[in-house]
């Protein structure tokens, strides 16, 4: 069974790089729909879109926010799979193609996809190769939505920013869409937000292979967010997922983000916020207790786990005003 495809770009005042998104979907192996949602640009945006006549064009006069213009978008579309893609980011020639193949075969395995997931390739402004992300595997893999969700809860499952996923578009609509109404005022974690409803809903496909390429700005917006603000919006997604597999997010798991961000602010040199981050680490007795019974109070078999990389963060906590204390001094 094919599917027909979708590409919903949103976009505010970046002609020129919403013009290379566009060419990288035209260039698609397998035909889709591009529907762009512009954010009252007043740049020449409506030119660009308009120089493609088979673009379906949404123009909001006033800025409506990225949730509800990604809605908006959805609502639109007429294919049964949407592709997000932001504006500064472009798809491999056989992006759609590929994703294709890996849902057709989870089907045929018997599967009830709804969500996939790809690497991308991280480049700077000037398109030069940064990276690319990590996979949760060397081969196609498919989960079923409670393996996944609990890998989410342990920052095992790198699904990735929009360039990276397709999703069903029934789905989509059937959980609510994009949180249009979300608690804060950053767009930080609006993207796995959605995606926590949407895997909930069926199984999800991980590609193994980069079919797109994300564009990274230094000082971008959620560098600016303190760790505070970046700790409480990762507590409020564990919450979410928790509450999709009906249980209470782990102690473990919220000392470990206070750890992480503790680290962090201590890095930016925030002392305020690396001591209450701390604190909240520091009062949680399995925050200490952990790693000792995961190594059976063990030196060598401590040592072992820290050196396998599986070791979660805690082990910091014993060189933690250590480092604060070096990173000040430096």
């Amino acid at each position: 069974m094919s599917h027909s495809w979708s590409v919903v770009i949103t976009t505010r005042n970046r002609a020129g790089m919403l013009k290379r998104a566009i060419d990288s979907c035209l260039r698609q192996t397998l035909p889709c729909e591009i529907v762009v949602v512009d954010e009252a640009s007043a740049d020449s945006t409506p030119e660009v879109v308009q120089s493609v006549p088979e673009i379906k064009y949404i123009r909001n006069e006033q800025p409506v926010g990225h949730s509800a213009a990604a809605n908006l978008g959805i609502r639109a579309a007429s294919g049964s799979w949407i592709k997000p893609l932001d504006d500064d980011d472009w798809l491999a020639e056989d992006c759609i193609e590929r994703m294709e193949k890996g849902i057709a075969a989870a089907e045929k395995a018997g599967l009830n996809p709804v969500f996939v997931s790809a690497l991308t390739t991280n480049v700077d402004a000037d398109e030069h190769k940064i990276g690319q992300t990590r996979s949760i595997s060397s081969q196609p893999v498919a989960l079923r939505s409670k393996d996944l969700l609990m890998l989410m809860m342990q920052d095992r499952a790198p699904i990735g920013t929009p360039v990276q996923v397709g999703h069903r578009k029934d789905v989509a609509l059937s959980v609510g869409g994009w949180n249009e109404e979300r608690k804060f005022t950053h767009q930080h974690g609006d993207e796995v937000e959605f995606w926590i409803k949407v895997v909930a809903a069926g199984d999800t496909v991980f590609l193994p292979e980069s079919l797109s390429f994300r564009t990274m700005w230094p000082g971008g917006s959620q560098d600016r967010l303190t760790p505070e603000v970046r700790f409480q919006s990762n507590v409020y997604l564990k919450d979410l997922i928790a509450k999709q597999l009906g249980i209470e997010t782990p102690g473990s798991v919220k000392s470990y983000l206070a750890l992480h961000w503790a680290l962090i602010a201590a890095k930016r040199k925030e002392f305020g916020q690396f001591v209450r981050l701390g604190l909240y680490w520091m009062r949680r007795p399995d925050s200490v207790l952990n790693f000792f019974t995961r190594s059976g109070e063990n030196p060598l078999a401590l040592w072992r786990w820290i050196l396998s990389g599986d070791c979660p963060g805690h082990l910091w906590g014993g060189f933690f005003f250590g480092a604060w204390l070096g990173f000040t001094a430096a």
